[in-house]
């Protein structure tokens, strides 16, 4: 009877595979959901429709694996640039005041001017 050929390796060998946190525990969770969404936040960033737009291929137009991968490389490194830049902006440097970013924000109308009269009671 032939063995697996894993069961003939040295204990150690599998070293690689070992991880500080047991897979699915709370620690584990915490640690991998708070990476994964730094992760989604990161790709929603660069496939921003008005910059660098990565979902979209036909911002590179040309064919190959290699030149598609390449373009997608220097659209990535725009991404990041443009992230470090809103970072280094949003900093205090030199004791200076950080320059303050605009707020995504509308500024929203109060609940009654979007309903018609009477049908909101105030309290």
């Amino acid at each position: 009877m032939l063995l697996p050929a894993h069961r003939h390796r040295p204990p150690g060998s599998r070293a690689n595979l070992w991880q500080p946190l047991q897979y699915g525990s709370e620690a584990w969770q915490r640690v991998y959901f708070r990476l994964r969404n730094s992760v989604e936040g990161i790709n929603g960033f660069a496939k921003d429709r008005l910059q660098e737009r990565l979902e979209d291929a036909g911002t590179r137009r040309i064919r190959g694996i290699a030149a598609q991968t390449l373009l997608l490389a220097f659209q990535l490194a725009h991404a990041n640039r443009r992230k470090l830049t809103s970072w280094a902006d949003a900093i205090a440097l030199g004791g200076e005041r950080p320059r303050r970013r605009p707020t995504r924000r509308r500024r929203t109308k109060p609940l009654g001017t979007w309903t018609p009269k009477g049908h909101i009671t105030q309290r």
